[in-house]
């Protein structure tokens, strides 16, 4: 089923601007999340470099004597959000010394807000802007990925799906590290495609800034990284064995090109991470053992999955289902102000597609995804490095999260939502078409007897 004609390239943009006011129209009235108070608490970072300009307190401290609830924060997550909060709070004339502490797990909502451990509003409200601005974007890059690789129709659809994703809008839309999050996914994806696609020199070094930019903006992003270099390597390696000429030139030029992927990521990452500036070969061991504890208290203080079918189960509920998550902690559904917050946000029309959350949702997704997986496997009009590129994301982005998530929570699913909504998009375009095939050859087949 072709776009119709009648729609010009313009209203891409017009589109796509209508999705980002949504994003932005709601992030004002967003549930609260304890973690939007430290990531702000974290935005003092901005102004130990760039106001008082004292590396020193950015800088790796093996004995753990100076700040060390800072440095904790500091290397365990990504800096790009926690920048711009920091520029937000710069602006609005509020110091290091003066921003919210970090928020208190042990403590209610009441308790937390007399410590000051609640952003000021003004400030709160700057910083989700500056997230669902990032996620905007992602959404942007979204469509301009899914039209590169599939077609416009599909994008268009696939994008709506997109940015009215209940768990996306959620988190994308809090001053968290999420909206960074999937700005630097897709910046990595769209880049790997455009690679793929033109095979230019230029394409490499671009590729490789995305990647630091995404690792940059979450640590978690280095999946999609590996997946995505692991995907032009293999084709590198095809076009070699199979002695294919492109130009791109010879293998030995190839190989240097796929070695500057890595070389411009480190680069670009250490270059926005001060903290690994005094300890750059030591500390990705220290960083993996920190996220490793924080992975096994957040297990020990919240609950985690106990088997591996509890873990499946959770990946069916929170891809598939796409079951709702507007806080972790059981105990928050105590709290006044949050449930009326929920609600508030649920009525007034920017909460995206509140459809989810069921088991026959679930299913119903599943077997959308599995159609479009087999139909994207099999389209041999796509050509073979982009079918490599989805089948490696997709495969290895899904195996790694059922592998690796020992927790029940939806926002440590958000990077499979690209995923799963391309497949749906692409069996329901399928269909679409199918079906507008079978009523134009009828509607033919009519006019022919008459």
């Amino acid at each position: 089923m072709p776009m119709p004609k009648q729609v010009p390239r313009w209203f891409d943009g017009l589109w796509l601007a209508l999705l980002a006011a949504y994003i932005l129209a709601g992030a004002a009235i967003v549930p609260f999340h304890g973690d939007e108070s430290t990531l702000v608490y974290m935005g003092r970072d901005y102004h130990y470099l760039f106001v008082d300009g004292d590396l020193s307190k950015l800088l790796y401290d093996a004995s753990w004597s100076q700040r060390p609830t800072e440095q904790r924060l500091r290397l365990e997550n990504g800096v790009i959000s926690k920048t711009l909060y920091g520029w937000l709070a710069w602006n609005q004339g509020i110091g290091a010394e003066e921003l919210n502490e970090p928020w208190n797990w042990g403590r209610d909502y009441e308790a937390n807000l007399r410590s000051n451990r609640v952003p000021g509003e003004r400030l709160l409200g700057a910083a989700r802007l500056a997230s669902a601005l990032q996620l905007a974007l992602a959404v942007v890059l979204f469509f301009k990925f899914v039209e590169m690789t599939l077609n416009r129709p599909t994008a268009y659809l696939a994008s709506a799906l997109f940015a009215l994703h209940p768990n996306v809008l959620i988190n994308g839309r809090r001053a968290m590290m999420e909206g960074s999050h999937l700005l630097g996914l897709m910046l990595v994806l769209l880049a790997g495609a455009w690679l793929l696609r033109e095979r230019k020199w230029q394409a490499y070094p671009l590729l490789g800034a995305c990647m630091g930019l995404a690792v940059a903006a979450k640590h978690p992003n280095a999946l999609i990284v590996a997946l995505v270099f692991l995907a032009v390597a293999f084709t590198n390696l095809r076009e070699r064995m199979r002695g294919e000429k492109r130009e791109s030139s010879s293998g030995g030029k190839k190989i240097v090109l796929l070695l500057l992927l890595p070389a411009v990521a480190l680069a670009l990452f250490l270059l926005l991470n001060p903290a690994w500036w005094s300890a750059p070969f030591d500390l990705p061991k220290i960083i993996i053992e920190l996220r490793a504890d924080l992975l096994r208290a957040q297990v020990g203080w919240f609950g985690g999955y106990n088997t591996i079918e509890e873990g499946i189960l959770g990946f069916f509920n929170y891809v598939f289902a796409v079951q709702h998550q507007y806080f972790e902690v059981s105990g928050w559904s105590q709290f006044g102000v949050i449930t009326a917050q929920i609600e508030r946000y649920e009525s007034s029309g920017l909460a995206g597609l509140l459809i989810g959350g069921t088991s026959l949702f679930g299913i119903v997704c599943l077997a959308l995804a599995a159609f479009g997986a087999v139909n994207l496997a099999r389209d041999r009009k796509m050509d073979t490095d982009t079918r490599v590129l989805f089948l490696v994301w997709m495969a290895g982005s899904a195996m790694a999260t059922v592998v690796v998530t020992p927790l029940p929570w939806a926002r440590y699913y958000l990077p499979l939502a690209p995923a799963l909504v391309i497949l749906a998009s692409h069996s329901l375009y399928i269909l679409v078409s199918a079906i507008w095939e079978r009523l134009n050859s009828r509607a033919n087949g009519n006019n022919l007897l008459d």
